[in-house]
């Protein structure tokens, strides 16, 4: 039995799963989540052949795949539909390809139940923890990693419109063109380890492309509308708003290597664009938590210098401890000032397993503020990126190449300086129900409004207005002139479970939204929270009396990312097998990894110093001498022993984590 976690596009509609197993297709049926993983359960311990596609997260699903026999190739096919992203005229989509390890927020010990109807004991904030940590590979072993895990794509892109240019932030592509409108689109490396993010944009040729895009799906005698509507971009002089910024920096270790130099430089740029007549703050977290200053400065030179030493000297540690920082970058002292924007900018790769506490607090705390979130490194938690952002009625910008930050943090400074667009309606026909997201977000400068809604027919319109740079702004779209597609009702049907999943947050009943995201995934076959996926072969293949052996399958450290700095010196040393060191330097490295982090005053520069891991180096070092003694006794015993190698010798070759020799014995 293999079970892979895996990650796919925070609003992804997975609606299709296959067992293929030569020429056979097995197909799957969308069930209730209880009642899938029963009849998995019942299907594997009977020796069929059984497949269940289950969703841990928006993003995060796990595939189990029940009795593989000896030397079998057996292969799983997913579909899902998911939405192209339009930003500043540029069009991409982003496919997630390793999940990044998410921290579990402490909490006592108690019974908990989890999605798949399972109780035990475990952590009450995170009851499905074991669901979202997978075992992850030592970057030792990443090359048979990215050997046993390739990932390859083959894309038909069909624009619509005639393409000027197709790129990517994360890869390098070979591109066919067999006209102006279409791509045949491949990785130029052929097969790539699973260790970042997938991201390709294009951009069609300027532009009399129109402002608004509507496009449609009949299914069971519905329309599902599609629409896309640019805002024009009006420039207004003069019209600049005084702001106050409080920006948020994650310093734990998962942001060590690469993502930390990221947020810094991000951060950096960000305040040396702050006016005058600005007010700000900066909050750092790991597991805990500084503010600079107690309350919002002025941005004159001296705390803009005071602010630029902290950031400076910021180094990533410890745990993930999220809330308290989000909680207190909410605190409002000024709630009725209306003169001034509130924005808070949260720099992270959002690598948590709590995001349902983040998205109360954000619902619970907002005010008047904003929420921007800046999504850092080559995996963040998208998910939990766009979801805060939408609710906290700003943006999402996504970083992860350290080579452009300052061209990435064009799209943020835009959002934080150019004037919304706010009180967004849309006013249809009363053939239009169920529209989403609702209520609609702010926008900010280069976005678009881009919405789903139902219709029982097509002899309306849909008028979308609001206010823009403080004038009235409106587009009607007539019903009628959309344009055939597929995969609307889906995506639709996705928008629909998040709009009821959030409900929650206003005070619906739980009972409730769990009865509204069942009834949807049913009725179009799609995999959630409460339902899964399962394929069955009804021929058993596994013998009597033989054993289920389950295996779950590792997933590669994000690109960048330091193993020691996200799971501790203790878990490198169990990586690289030097656990087994003598026990003064075992002690001496013990200490340093749980030893408490200095609580420094909040209202002080002092953080913790740079120092060198001289503990990991010594026992690196150590570990060759003993390795050198324990080769040279190999020998002599081998040639004592006429060949026969001693049992310590045999254990080192057969563990593909140890260090062994290249040549055997004598």
């Amino acid at each position: 039995e293999g079970v892979y976690a895996f990650p796919l596009p925070e609003d992804a509609a997975v609606d299709t799963l296959r067992v293929i197993i030569g020429d056979k297709f097995i197909e799957g049926d969308i069930k209730e989540r209880k009642e899938a993983r029963v009849i998995y359960e019942r299907a594997a311990a009977s020796g069929q052949r059984a497949g269940l596609v289950e969703e841990e997260r928006p993003n995060l699903f796990t595939t189990s795949l029940a009795n593989i026999g000896p030397g079998e190739t057996v292969a799983i096919q997913i579909e899902f539909q998911d939405k192209a992203r339009l930003d500043n005229g540029v069009w991409s989509t982003r496919f997630p390809m390793v999940i990044a390890p998410r921290y579990i927020p402490k909490a006592a010990p108690a019974l908990v139940a989890d999605a798949t109807g399972r109780i035990g004991v475990g952590n009450p904030r995170v009851p499905d923890a074991d669901r979202i940590t997978p075992p992850v590979m030592h970057p030792n072993v990443e090359p048979a990693n990215s050997l046993r895990l390739p990932v390859n794509f083959d894309i038909s892109l069909e624009a619509g419109v005639p393409i000027a240019n197709i790129t990517s932030q994360s890869h390098d592509l070979k591109i066919e063109r067999p006209d102006a409108d279409t791509a045949h689109i491949s990785l130029k490396d052929d097969d790539v380890p699973a260790d970042r993010d997938f991201v390709l944009s294009w951009k069609p040729e300027p532009a009399k492309a129109p402002q608004a895009s509507l496009f449609r799906e009949e299914r069971n005698g519905e329309n599902f509308l599609l629409a896309v509507i640019n805002p024009p971009v009006l420039k207004v002089e003069g019209q600049r708003r005084d702001r106050e910024t409080v920006f948020v920096i994650d310093n734990s270790g998962s942001m060590s290597g690469e993502s930390m130099e990221q947020a810094k430089e991000g951060l950096l740029l960000a305040l040396d664009r702050l006016a005058p007549t600005d007010e700000f703050n900066v909050i750092r977290f790991d597991d805990t938590m500084d503010m600079l200053f107690t309350a919002a400065v002025p941005a004159n030179a001296q705390n803009l210098a005071t602010a630029k030493r902290f950031v400076s000297r910021l180094q990533a540690n410890g745990g993930t401890e999220m809330l308290p920082a989000l909680k207190a970058a909410l605190i409002d002292n000024d709630r009725n000032n209306t003169e001034e924007v509130r924005q808070v900018v949260f720099i992270t790769d959002g690598s948590i397993g709590n995001e349902e506490e983040l998205f109360k607090a954000v619902h619970d705390g907002l005010g008047r503020s904003r929420l921007f979130t800046v999504g850092i490194g080559s995996a963040p938690n998208a998910y939990f990126m766009t979801r805060a952002a939408r609710q906290g009625r700003g943006t999402f910008t996504y970083m992860n190449d350290v080579t452009k930050v300052a061209e990435q943090s064009a799209k943020l400074f835009a959002a934080l300086e150019n004037p919304v667009m706010t009180d967004l309606e849309a006013v249809t026909s009363s053939a239009v129900s169920d529209a989403y997201p609702s209520p609609l977000p702010d926008l900010y400068s280069g976005e678009p409004v881009t919405m789903v809604v139902k219709a029982s027919d097509l002899k309306g319109d849909l008028k979308l207005s609001g206010r823009l740079n403080g004038q009235a702004w409106s587009t009607t779209l007539k019903l009628s002139d959309a344009a055939p597609s597929k995969g609307i009702a889906q995506l639709w049907a996705r928008a629909k479970i998040s709009g009821i999943e959030e409900s929650r947050y206003t005070g619906v009943d739980m009972a409730a939204v769990d009865a509204g995201v069942l009834k949807t995934a049913l009725d179009f076959h799609m995999v959630s929270r409460l339902t899964s996926l399962v394929a069955i072969d009804k021929t058993p293949v596994r013998p009597e009396g033989e054993r289920l052996d389950t295996r779950q399958i590792a997933t590669m450290l994000p690109k960048g990312w330091d193993f020691a700095a996200v799971f501790g010196d203790r878990a490198e040393m169990r990586a690289q097998r030097l656990d087994q060191l003598p026990p003064n330097v075992l002690k001496a490295i013990n200490a340093r990894d749980t030893r408490e982090q200095p609580q420094d005053d909040a209202k002080t520069l002092d953080l913790p110093q740079t120092a060198t891991a001289w503990e990991t180096t010594l026992a690196f070092g150590l570990t060759l001498l003993l390795f050198g003694a324990a080769l040279l006794r190999s020998a002599r015993s081998a040639i004592g022993f006429r060949g026969r190698a001693p049992s310590s010798l045999k254990a080192g070759l057969s563990d593909p984590m140890r260090v062994t020799p290249k040549r055997k014995g004598a």
